[in-house]
């Protein structure tokens, strides 16, 4: 274009997004000195994407603290974006899916910037979190409420709980496009069901820039796939976090929310070779340690298959200084083994806090909106209550000087674990029971090993067939709860024998001898069934994991180069019956329906018509 500038014709191509999550509006709002807190930062948030003039602001969820927010802070939300995200500046971009489809409760079936009723700056897109889910009456969320004002576009919303699938938000700015993909918070067990069952499936774009060239190799790289997550990230346990191994390759970068941490720099996923960025809330709502991180959101720019986040640090934010003390390491300097420990202790903790507020007067940024009070959280490991003092009378000693004065100091008793002796597996028996030829259950793995193992490591209450029975219902049945009640009943057979047969202490292991010589499994079955039970049945039947042994698998396809911020990406070539398809194409079943989905974990059951992109916890 005659008289533009190269910078010019490409900032016309850049799309220029406000990263941010967990704002958690209204947050301590009755409290008298930490109630602005989170309205003061989420302000400076919306301060920064107008002085930053990005295309748009996205929010990863938990924009309320509360799933019904009071009046005040629906107030004070409403006040702010209309503020700063009205005016007259023109929206580039253009959306290009199903509108209708993609903003859940819009009142045009449009974004807010197309409805001729508004008129909008800076579109604000955001998922919901675990703190502003749909609930009560007509499972409205908060975000329904701002959707329908036209004050937010509500995406990535699930309303069928038997099956997720995620569409994405198409847009496009010049020669970029973006598929922005949303998945609102899903309790952590029921969307580890649906990974399970194959019930998470993503919807991927057609070639909707380039008409029918057919040439899904060029689109797919012209495509930015961006997805929006509120789940938890850290493990906590196999059902309780998100591993993301299970989210699809084919993503950029992933916007993490719901850990309140800052890890704001894209990390790569080594397996799936896709970057991760994780925010971080906003305001801190707890007095943790990893709330005591600096405080950010982001300036992500993408242009085609490229992208760069800068971290932009928040100034408003009211300062926080955390520390971890173990008394057990101070116990000689202190003295605590003689004379009062709980005084001793009393004094060096208000030395601490001394120091700590000290600490805290560096995190001032000069911004006049920003608190001056800090938060202090001083963590007490102790092991003998001893040591311990009335922790409010402590912080009222700081009451002019600190934001949470009934808190500044947090005992947490340390528990001793005593070493336990090794469990050694008998390598031998192992060896014989994993050789078997009729042993292809995990369950018949189990059984057949302590019936080898049994000469040596001998079962003193459990027969082998119990803890079969356990192996059984966890994987076949997905019970949660079988190893709780069969060792209940176990227990409660064992007790009552003995309380009948009333052994003495010498002769208690005798005792339990005869218990499962007289009780045989057979017998302990049916006790189940009486009890409402359902157990395995002795005979063979056909399993999942029996079939699976010889079904066949569909390699995943890889990436032929590594990408990083800034640079370009490229893929590996996916078969030549997946290519001749408009998108990405992934399937786990042998019979689909649509050739235009992807699940979040591949069946290893049958054979597949169609070569595919496979979305497994195994796949490269």
């Amino acid at each position: 274009m005659n008289g533009t500038t190269t910078a010019e014709q490409d900032a016309d191509n850049v799309i220029r997004i406000l990263v941010a999550t967990d704002n958690h509006l209204g947050y301590g709002e009755k409290d008298a000195v930490r109630g602005e807190d989170s309205f003061t930062a989420f302000e400076e948030i919306l301060e920064l994407a107008v002085s930053e003039d990005v295309d748009m602001i996205l929010l990863g969820g938990d924009l309320f603290h509360d799933a019904v927010p009071s009046q005040n802070a629906l107030h004070k939300c409403i006040e702010l974006l209309r503020r700063y995200t009205f005016g007259d500046r023109p929206v580039s971009l253009e959306i290009l899916s199903d509108q209708g489809q993609c903003f859940h409760n819009a009142v045009n079936q449009s974004v807010n910037y197309e409805d001729p009723n508004l008129n909008i700056a800076i579109p604000v897109f955001s998922i919901h979190g675990n703190h502003d889910d749909p609930s009560g009456f007509g499972r409205l969320s908060s975000l329904d409420l701002l959707s329908t004002s036209g004050l937010v576009n509500y995406f990535g919303r699930w309303t069928d709980l038997t099956q997720v699938e995620i569409s994405p938000v198409l847009m496009r700015k010049g020669e970029s496009q973006l598929a922005l993909y949303g998945l609102s918070h899903i309790h952590d067990g029921r969307l580890a069901r649906l990974i399970k069952d194959f019930k998470v499936k993503f919807n991927c774009p057609e070639n909707v820039a380039n008409g029918e060239d057919g040439n899904e190799s060029k689109e797919e790289e012209d495509w930015f796939h961006l997805l929006v997550v509120h789940q938890n990230r850290a493990d906590r346990g196999p059902k309780n976090y998100l591993p993301e191994d299970l989210l699809p390759s084919f993503l950029h970068l992933v916007i993490w929310g719901h850990e309140h941490d800052c890890r704001i720099e894209p990390e790569e996923n080594a397996k799936k070779r896709f970057y991760v960025s994780q925010p971080g809330s906003s305001v801190p709502t707890s007095l943790s340690e990893g709330e005591a991180k600096k405080k950010h959101v982001g300036l992500l720019e993408i242009y085609k298959g490229k992208f760069k986040l800068k971290p932009l640090p928040l100034e408003t934010v009211r300062p926080f200084v955390f520390e971890s003390v173990v008394l057990a390491d101070h116990a000689d300097e202190l003295g605590l083994v003689e004379g009062d420990a709980s005084t001793k202790v009393f004094k060096f903790a208000q030395e601490r806090v001394e120091a700590m507020i000290e600490r805290a007067v560096a995190q001032h940024t000069g911004h006049p909106k920003q608190p001056t009070l800090p938060l202090i959280r001083l963590r007490l490991l102790y092991t003998d209550e001893s040591c311990m003092f009335n922790a409010i009378r402590f912080g009222e000693m700081f009451s002019t000087r600190v934001a949470n004065v009934q808190d500044v100091v947090q005992f947490s008793k340390v528990v001793k674990r005593t070493k336990t002796e090794a469990v050694n597996l008998d390598k031998e028996a192992l060896r014989r029971a994993l050789e078997a030829d009729n042993a292809t259950r995990v369950e018949e793995l189990v059984d057949r090993y302590f019936e080898e193992a049994k000469s040596n490591k001998p079962l003193k209450l459990f027969h082998s067939k119990a803890l079969a029975e356990m192996t059984y219902r966890l994987l076949e049945q997905r019970d949660a709860d079988a190893a709780e009640n069969i060792v209940k009943f176990y227990k409660e057979k064992a007790v009552d024998h003995l309380m009948e047969a009333m052994p003495n202490d010498e002769n208690i292991d005798e005792e339990l001898e005869r218990f499962r010589a007289l009780y045989k499994h057979g017998d302990l079955l049916k006790m189940l069934e009486t009890q409402g039970l359902k157990v395995k049945k002795e005979e063979k039947s056909t399993s999942v994991l029996g079939s699976e042994a010889n079904a066949s698998t569909v390699p995943a396809t890889g990436r032929g180069a590594a990408r990083g911020r800034g640079t370009a990406r490229t893929r590996a070539g996916a078969t030549a019956g997946t290519r001749g398809k408009g998108q990405l194409d992934v399937t786990v079943s042998s019979t689909r329906t649509s050739g235009r989905q992807q699940t979040l974990l591949s069946s290893v059951m049958g054979s597949r018509n169609t070569a595919s992109y496979v979305i497994s916890d195994d796949s490269d």
